[in-house]
């Protein structure tokens, strides 16, 4: 795609404002003064609802969304619409579950509550690991996605467009902290509404109206949403969808660090609640905004499939494709496309490096007593450099995300690989009061071997679903003077292109065929149960949690309420004090203890009376 032609003076400036923006923000709020860890961090915990929810949700759409998602409506149809769509059921479990929990803690690292809650230093740092290891990955693959479209349409290379767009990430997050990731976020977010507008304008243009969009892609099966096959190794139902996506969004709005990070940068409790809650009618919209950048795109490509005549040659590129092919005639509109890729990946970017630096601050540098001993504006110093660090380490990865395949499948897999059983290890925490580090360790060591060995052979195996059917009739009277150009010297792929690979003589597998095929939407949900359930038995059997008391606001009230009924059930006190073993602090038990004497005393009154 020869796209540098179509890329004018003024897309230049559309897209450079974008960036420049970003630029102005954080050196705006590093003017006002960051001169802490907790301003850097947390914004002095005083920031407003709206902005905050906003820059949560854009943090995991990224320009994953804006490449990743149409592609699949595009190849394998609108089922895909349904995940946006269980964030009505996602988002209350987030906001009465898991962030009163949290907040009441006024945690700045989410793994602050490991320590808390389990005191095994063991599960700590495995844990955190793990996270800063999914982060990463997330960001290389989130800076990945939007040099693909750069290299597409400008005369930026990849690799030009990597280090262009994490360099940007990176400086704004350092110097400016959280307050000007977040309000950089809110810029960021209503560029990529723009520009998925526009291609959505564009296409109904093109096809003779809106309503042509849908009649056009119904006529090639590509509406088929509710498909209630119960497979669990088919790619995309209903059940695998609905399911899959509410374990995955609890994963990701409920326990992860760049979430928890926002939510706790707010006054009150009641503000990080509202907060969440807005993320259901955001996500709805923003995912439904690009579904329908999908459909408008496969309507305008139904009889002349680009990815089939080689015009491009990986389904990512469809939509910047599209801009360049059809959308390249009004000035602006490339730049716009092009500033509203660069927008998700920086608020993807910045995101994840001020998480990053958070947990690596809080869960390590910070304990050393060198940086103990700094004043708090060598620490915010120290602080950024770990952000700008992380910055390069995100940039290497990013040049290995091109041989992952499809944006979107490869980075729901690999992080869900490791978010099922992160939220494992909370729910345990959370629900499972008699849950200990020695079981939870277990249980979510167990969970990551096996979902990274699930994710990865999936990978390696090499299977991919075929697409839906398209046709190449209409290529000979449609092609644009651009496309006709690229197909006069670009070779059609082969058959295997756009086909799963057939198996060898002998068939597949039983690994390829019941472990390797398991659904990519259910990766979390197989994590957190085999977290659970090796959690609680390994809990069991080493005794519990009686030997280590913690504070009750740790737990759901609920089911500390139901263990304590079961524990005096089962007559579980402590002969001498009285006192349940499990989820006591020192005051609580000498509470309890002090009741259970008092009560005894009367009784021996009452008899002695009688």
């Amino acid at each position: 795609m020869e796209g540098a032609s179509s890329f004018s003076v003024v897309d230049y400036c559309v897209f450079g404002g974008t960036l420049l923006l970003s630029l102005l923000i954080g050196v705006y709020y590093a003017c006002r003064g960051q001169h802490s860890n907790d301003e850097m961090l947390l914004g002095g915990r005083n920031l407003r609802v709206l902005p905050v929810s906003i820059s949560v949700m854009v943090s995991f759409l990224s320009a994953i969304l804006i490449l990743g998602v149409p592609a699949e409506m595009f190849m394998n149809g609108a089922e895909l619409w349904l995940i946006f769509m269980t964030a009505i059921v996602t988002v209350p479990i987030v906001a009465f579950l898991y962030v009163p929990i949290f907040y009441a803690c006024k945690l700045t690292s989410v793994y602050e509550y490991i320590n808390e809650r389990f005191a095994s230093p063991a599960l700590h740092g495995i844990v955190v690991a793990s996270s800063l290891i999914q982060i990463t990955f997330y960001m290389a693959l989130a800076l990945y996605a939007p040099a693909l479209a750069l290299s597409s349409t400008t005369p930026l290379t990849l690799e030009m467009s990597i280090i262009g767009t994490a360099a940007v990430g990176t400086a704004y997050t350092a110097f400016g902290g959280m307050k000007a990731v977040v309000w950089a976020d809110v810029l960021q977010a209503a560029i990529m509404a723009a520009g998925m507008v526009a291609i959505i304008v564009q296409g109904a243009i093109n096809v003779g109206g809106f309503g042509n969009i849908f009649t056009i892609s119904a006529k090639q099966d590509r509406l088929n949403i509710f498909n209630f096959n119960f497979d669990l190794w088919e790619r995309h139902n209903f059940w695998n969808l609905f399911f899959g996506s509410i374990f995955a969004g609890v994963g990701m709005s409920g326990v992860s660090q760049p979430a928890v990070q926002r939510y706790n940068s707010l006054p009150s409790l009641t503000a990080a609640k509202q907060c969440c809650l807005l993320l259901a009618p955001g996500y709805m919209f923003f995912g439904t905004l690009a579904c329908l950048c999908g459909l408008a795109i496969f309507a305008n490509y139904a009889d002349c499939n680009p990815l089939e005549q080689g015009l491009i040659q990986r389904k990512d590129q469809l939509v910047p494709y599209f801009v360049l092919d059809q959308m390249s005639y009004l000035t602006g509109l490339p730049g716009l496309f092009v500033a509203c890729i660069m927008s998700g990946a920086l608020s993807t970017v910045s995101s994840g490096l001020n998480a990053l630096a958070a947990v690596t601050w809080k869960d390590f540098v910070g304990n050393i007593p060198l940086f103990m001993k700094m004043s708090a504006e060598k620490q915010s110093w120290a602080l950024r450099i770990i952000s700008m660090l992380y910055g390069l380490v995100a940039v290497g990865l990013a040049f290995v995300a091109s041989n992952l395949g499809g944006v979107l499948q490869a980075t729901m897999s690999i992080t869900s690989a490791f978010g099922g059983p992160l939220l494992g290890v909370f729910t345990l925490g959370i629900f499972v009061p008699f849950a200990n580090g020695k079981g939870t360790l277990a249980g979510f060591v167990t969970a990551l071997a096996f979902c990274i060995w699930m994710s990865f052979g999936a990978f390696s195996s090499g299977t991919q679903p075929p697409p839906l059917p398209s046709s190449v009739a209409g290529c000979g009277t449609n092609l644009t003077s651009l496309a006709a150009a690229v197909t006069s010297s670009t070779p059609a792929p082969t058959a295997a292109t756009s086909s799963a690979p057939e198996a060898d003589g002998d068939g597949p597998g039983v690994l390829e065929q019941y472990i390797y095929t398991v659904s990519y939407q259910l990766y979390t949900m197989v994590g957190l149960l085999i977290c659970l359930l090796v959690g609680i038995i390994g809990s069991i059997f080493t005794g519990c949690s009686r030997h280590h008391h913690f504070k009750k606001s740790l737990v759901n009230p609920t089911a500390f309420r139901l263990l304590n009924r079961f524990n005096r059930h089962q007559d579980s006190f402590d002969l001498k004090s009285g006192v349940q073993n499990t989820g006591y602090t020192n005051d609580e038990k000498e509470a309890e203890s002090n009741h259970h004497l008092a009560t005894y005393r009367g009784g021996l009154e009452h008899k002695e009376g009688h």
